[in-house]
């Protein structure tokens, strides 16, 4: 399995809109709601989620993840001379837990290790697979609310 990442161009919105949507609604188990409202409020989200993030990050990288060539993945990556800020790691529906993800996380922690830089992010407390394999790697919990923790990893007291 070749894993690998490039930068994200407008030809990869409709590749974006669906796996986000299909995120949100898993998270929202939305799969009851009425197809009218489902596809406006998940419409909302999708917009609401890039557009946050795209703000509040400015100089972010936002890259694909491909598996073999193929769209696989998304991460929006924002580094400070003081941290490396995760703010977004999805999979598709159909690559999540086949490593690719926990690939391109170690990526992550290798260039942040090489700069002695933490990582840092914010994670859906329901989303426990998520938070597993953040522990798994070396990640701690540092905050949050009763919605999203708060996970740090060092890269003194940590390995990748």
């Amino acid at each position: 399995m070749l894993i690998t990442r490039r930068p994200e161009t407008p030809a990869d919105e409709p590749f974006l809109r669906e796996m986000i949507v299909a995120s949100v609604a898993q998270e929202l188990m939305s799969w009851a709601w009425p197809p009218a409202i489902r596809d406006h409020l998940l419409g909302v989200q999708y917009s609401g989620k890039i557009g946050s993030l795209r703000a509040n990050f400015p100089h972010a990288s936002s890259e694909i993840i491909l598996v073999d060539g193929q769209l696989a993945g998304w991460i929006f990556l924002a580094e400070t001379p003081g941290e490396i800020h995760l703010a977004e790691i999805m999979m598709s529906p159909e690559m999540r837990g086949r490593g690719a993800g926990t690939a391109i996380l170690k990526e992550v922690l290798t260039t942040a290790a090489a700069a002695g830089k933490p990582v840092r992010l914010r994670v859906n407390v329901t989303n426990i697979r998520a938070i597993q394999l953040y522990e798994r790697l070396g990640f701690g919990r540092t905050g949050g609310d009763q919605v999203q923790f708060e996970m740090e990893w060092l890269p003194a007291t940590a390995g990748c």
